[in-house]
């Protein structure tokens, strides 16, 4: 077991969203979870607001302490996405969630593999905000049921990519 902020940390090389002061937070929940090594020892220590370079190179440190793979890429994408995506599919504040893979895309160039996760925050946004009952983002949604959509969708992105973020620790 792991902690879910693993699948964003270990995209800390490709994402320009990544938060350093989440490692820290990390760090203190794979302790708990019963893991140790020095550098994660030492990034549990760090105060936040935290520095970027440091907290940089103690998470790459940490990761290799403990065996679990950076990610690049596509794969990078997938496992940054997945933490949200994962709270989706938990029906974890969905809309906030959503909102944040929204931005993910957006970053990325409209990223293909959270496209639809773009469509959908537009769906429901033109949903929210416009006096229409359809939309033009997504077939088949409306006010009642975009919610249970949208946490469908994850459900189903996470058995397609569980190979891309998927990490075995040592």
């Amino acid at each position: 077991m792991i902690s879910e902020l693993t699948y964003k940390i270990v995209t800390l090389e490709d994402i320009i969203q990544f938060d350093p002061n989440e490692c820290i937070d990390w760090a203190i929940e794979m302790i708990e979870l019963g893991y140790d090594s020095p550098n994660l020892l030492m990034l549990a220590s760090l105060l936040k607001p935290s520095n970027y370079f440091e907290v940089r190179e103690h998470v790459k440190k940490t990761l290799d302490e403990l065996g679990l793979q950076i990610k690049h890429g596509e794969e990078a994408v997938k496992s940054y996405s997945y933490y949200y995506i994962k709270q989706i599919a938990k029906q974890d504040n969905v809309r906030q969630n959503l909102t944040e893979l929204y931005k993910l895309c957006q970053a990325r160039d409209y990223e293909e593999s959270v496209y639809d996760f773009y469509l959908l925050y537009w769906a429901w946004d033109e949903l929210d905000y416009h006096s229409t009952s359809c939309n033009a983002y997504w077939d088949g949604v409306t006010r009642t049921n975009i919610e249970d959509k949208v946490v469908e969708y994850a459900r189903n992105w996470i058995s397609k990519n569980e190979s891309y973020y998927k990490q075995h620790p040592v």
